[in-house]
């Protein structure tokens, strides 16, 4: 749990000096701040296993969902008809965690063309504007990576795990 929380204390840290500029007249308010809030995030967010690999293999996924996302709704908004098709698709989860559920509804969220609405159950309801896309697959594919990242995977199987 110590290295958990210095782990956490390193990230606040990081992320303080970058929002001040290293200004060292920061630092009597950054340092009770950083050692506060890294306390505070271990009752708030308990350690969560990911998948350091899976979560590399991820990026590159998403960005490029996001980049064809962001050109489709481009073409879909300049196009004369506009062809839009909007409706609200159902789609039941696989995955269990609440961490994993979380993370699949903001990643939805971040991608053009869909929002997240609801989920209640297991059950996801989205916002898309075309509904006949198979958007069900797609919405497969990312619960799988997202699964991935917080997986369990022994570094023999070729991934990295970390605890934050």
């Amino acid at each position: 749990m110590k290295y958990i929380l210095l782990k956490r204390v390193f990230l606040f840290l990081v992320i303080w000096l970058i929002l001040t500029e290293g200004n060292p007249a920061s630092f009597w308010i950054g340092i009770p701040a950083v050692l506060l809030s890294a306390c505070i995030s271990l009752v708030l967010l308990p350690p969560v296993f990911w998948n350091f690999t899976a979560l590399l293999r991820f990026i590159p996924f998403y960005l490029i969902r996001s980049l064809l996302g962001g050109v489709d709704v481009m073409l879909r908004v300049f196009h004369p008809d506009l062809p839009i098709n909007p409706g609200l698709v159902e789609y039941k989860l696989h995955i269990r965690k609440p961490i994993e559920q979380d993370m699949i509804v903001n990643v939805l969220n971040l991608l053009p063309g869909t929002l997240s609405v609801n989920i209640k159950n297991d059950l996801l309801l989205i916002h898309v504007l075309d509904i006949g896309k198979n958007i069900k697959k797609e919405l497969a594919l990312i619960e799988e990576y997202i699964h991935n990242i917080f997986s369990k995977k022994t570094a023999t199987q070729g991934s990295v795990h970390e605890t934050i």
